[in-house]
């Protein structure tokens, strides 16, 4: 039996930080937060609550939170860049507020602000 090849551009790497989405053309301040459950240089992979109607295809803008100094050892700050949603996937289709898994991919590269 052949081996499972690794399909993706980009090797993907645990994180958690916090996570701000905001669609782009919504009048709603953020589609959903929540925090990140990996991170690639092609895009990252969010566990979180939509609070607007998102789809694939959709553009976003997203900020993260990047842990202080004390947490750390480096500056804080935020990390923002434009993304493009991929997937969404529901956690526990039997709950009605379940969380959600929301795949993106970045369009611009992300940008670092102390």
């Amino acid at each position: 039996m052949a081996e499972d090849k690794e399909k993706r551009k980009h090797r993907r790497q645990p994180a958690r930080m916090g996570v701000f989405c905001h669609k782009i053309g919504s009048l709603d301040d953020y589609a959903f937060n929540g925090s990140t459950v990996d991170i690639s240089p092609g895009g990252l992979l969010i566990e979180g609550n939509l609070k607007a109607a998102i789809e694939a295809g959709d553009l976003c803008n997203i900020e993260l939170d990047m842990p202080d100094a004390y947490t750390a050892g480096q500056i804080g700050g935020k990390v923002s860049a434009y993304a493009r949603v991929v997937r969404i996937v529901e956690l526990h289709p039997e709950h009605t507020s379940s969380k959600k898994h929301i795949g993106l991919q970045f369009c611009s590269r992300p940008e670092f602000d102390i």
